[in-house]
């Protein structure tokens, strides 16, 4: 069989109770072959939407027609448009969809019987605490597991002849603080503390209870706090959390169980549910329901290794921005990554890809260039890319593909991809392999992103600025009128020669001087444009003799050639073919100010003799009003 490629959808934030549905994913799926390609972003709701939009630009980043399936792990994805455009991709790609979080009669949906848990939970507070009075921190107003959890609780309330109230509810967009500040709107204007505070999830929980006891109200013999989702932190937090457990590492398996009935051709259950699992515990005044010492006392045995971790995880970020901010090019990406997962992978692990838009370096060189906002082009400059230790070069790569695999292998793989960008403005995409504790340790991973973003604008931006001074040099050291450098760039040019003529090491260069005949002539008889046009003429046929050197206007008929390596070796030659031009043009039926005419004098740096530049230039000069006395008797 043919090896399954599965996509998953989610976000960040979900840390530990995604984890345990990737755990149950991967050990329901051991005995099929299967590649798990995650696509994550940590999309938050907040006054920056441009940050917003950039996160959730991820979800664009895979052709669902390269898929054989898709998982969506919809709790906390519930953005506007998201999750639609995600199905409507799907859809249109004829692959089986698996929700978890949200129900949709269009897709099959693993998930947990959140009825079960949160009705224990409500009757555990009311009838074993005695608890009448409710305020409950809800999720976002339209996620369905939030609005279930609120629903049982008013239904239990209802059934105990009790009320909950639309303002004792707070809808917190997931956000902990929104939570907190409601509950303390409340209590500073002289609202009576409710009996318990039940919350959406658990960190909505602990943060509350936080800043309670901060206050001095005491949880729970004050106010009881309850969460949902049981996470490990929760239990180990003090007072540990009373909690739901909706077993996610259950929910993983029966979404993988529906896949391997999918994948060799058997009917499945369009909606499979987990019970949850009711945890009393010390937020409602209920011994543990397990020893969480013993847990807590090996975490502060573990306290150590985490310090020295989290040093060196430090350290590594403050390497990576001072190795890639060295760099003047895009291409320095390249070097910056290979040297810095050379000496250390601790984080990155063996497989880790840096995939960058290309119109990131176009735009950086024409300011013009619009930046991309949705999607990703085909094809990606592939600025690192280790695979299981092996690293490639710099090289474009086809988007499609998402991932290059050096190492073609039977085992199932892995990877997470996280979006790189600006703002709103996509700029690529990262990516781990093979890794699922990124996963738990959510805010690690989260760290390492938001750090490898901003290093990364920085770095493009520092580009932008380097490029804009190129430009604004160069327009201060070219001619307005023929567009080759002008006598600044000349001054600057001289200086670098001296410097090197008074250093050991001697340069071999020489200088030509030019000026240009019958100007004045032209301007009296024709005018100043025809001048113009005149002095245009005579500076393409020395630029199109000198192709290899710079030429300089330094006055209004003057003009000067440095000389060096091939333009140096061929100069008597070169020299000699601008003459014959000339004579030859004067041959021809052309307009005046066509008819070219320029005295010249040629001088050769002479590194035993010469010890200023000046005297280099003074000879050129002397050699050209020669020439033009020449020129003059001749005419």
């Amino acid at each position: 069989m043919d090896k399954k490629k599965v996509a998953i959808f989610s976000t960040g934030w979900a840390g530990e109770i995604f984890y345990q549905y990737l755990i149950g994913v991967k050990e329901g799926l051991m005995e099929q072959s299967v590649d798990l390609y995650l696509f994550l972003s940590h999309a938050v709701y907040g006054p920056n939407s441009a940050d917003l939009h950039g996160e959730l630009n991820i979800y664009n980043l895979p052709d669902m027609n390269n898929f054989d399936a898709a998982l969506i792990f919809a709790n906390g994805l519930d953005f506007p448009n998201t999750l639609e455009q995600i199905n409507e991709r799907c859809i249109e790609a004829q692959i089986p969809v698996i929700y978890t979080g949200k129900e949709d009669e269009r897709f099959y949906f693993a998930g947990s019987d959140n009825s079960v848990g949160t009705r224990k939970l409500g009757e555990h507070l009311i009838e074993e605490h005695g608890v009448k009075k409710v305020w409950f921190i809800a999720g976002s107003a339209e996620n369905m597991d939030s609005n279930g959890r609120l629903n049982v609780i008013r239904e239990v309330l209802e059934e105990h002849n009790l009320e909950l109230s639309d303002e004792d509810v707070c809808y917190t967009n997931w956000s902990p603080y929104i939570g907190y500040n409601y509950v303390m709107e409340r209590i500073n204007r002289g609202d009576a503390y409710p009996d318990a505070i039940v919350c959406a999830n658990d960190t909505l929980a602990m943060v509350i209870s936080k800043e309670l006891i901060k206050l001095g109200i005491k949880v729970p013999e004050d106010v009881i706090v309850t969460g949902f989702d049981n996470e490990i932190l929760a239990q180990l937090y003090d007072p540990s959390i009373c909690s739901v457990d909706q077993r996610f590492d259950n929910i993983g398996r029966k979404c993988a169980e529906i896949l391997c009935n999918l994948f060799e051709g058997r009917e499945a259950d369009r909606v499979q549910k987990v019970e949850c699992e009711f945890v009393p515990s010390e937020s409602c005044g209920c011994m543990q329901a397990k020893d969480f010492n013993a847990i807590r006392r090996k975490i502060g045995k573990d306290k150590f290794d985490e310090k020295i971790f989290t040093s060196n995880f430090d350290l590594k970020l403050s390497q990576m921005e001072r190795s890639i901010m060295q760099g003047n090019s895009i291409s320095h990406l390249t070097e910056a990554f290979t040297n810095l997962n050379n000496n250390d992978v601790q984080y990155e692990g063996n497989t880790f890809c840096v995939m960058i838009d290309p119109l990131i370096e176009k735009s950086i060189y024409d300011n013009q260039r619009p930046l991309r906002m949705d999607g990703y082009p085909d094809t990606m400059n592939m600025v690192y890319s280790k695979e299981k230790g092996f690293a490639s070069s710099n090289a474009d790569f086809e988007t499609s593909k998402l991932v290059p695999m050096l190492n073609v292998s039977k085992e199932n793989r892995f990877f997470i991809f996280a979006p790189l960008h600006d703002g709103e403005f996509a700029e690529g995409y990262v990516v781990f392999g093979d890794d699922f504790g990124k996963i738990k340790d959510s805010y690690l991973f989260r760290k390492y992103l938001e750090r490898l973003n901003i290093i990364l604008n920085r770095f493009f931006q520092k580009l932008r600025l380097d490029a804009l001074n190129q430009r604004l040099l160069q327009m201060t050291e070219t001619d307005a009128m023929t567009h080759v450098k002008n006598r600044t760039a000349f001054e600057t040019k001289l200086g670098e020669l001296q410097a090197k003529i008074s250093s050991e090491y001697k340069p071999r260069f020489a200088l030509a001087v030019f000026d240009i005949n019958n100007l004045k002539s032209i301007n009296d008889n024709l005018g100043h444009e025809a001048g113009d046009e005149y002095i245009i003429n005579s500076c393409r046929l020395i630029c199109r003799t000198f192709k290899k050197s710079a030429v300089y206007r330094i006055g209004g008929d003057e003009f000067v050639v440095i000389l060096e390596n091939d333009d140096f070796k061929a100069r008597e030659k070169l020299l000699d073919s601008m003459k014959k031009e000339m004579e030859r043009l004067k041959q021809e039926e052309v307009a005046v100010f066509e008819r070219i005419s320029i005295a010249s004098g040629m001088t050769v740096y002479n590194s035993e003799e010469d010890f200023n530049i000046s005297e280099v230039f003074n000879r050129a000069d002397e050699a050209m009003y020669a020439n033009k006395a020449v020129m003059k008797g001749q005419e």
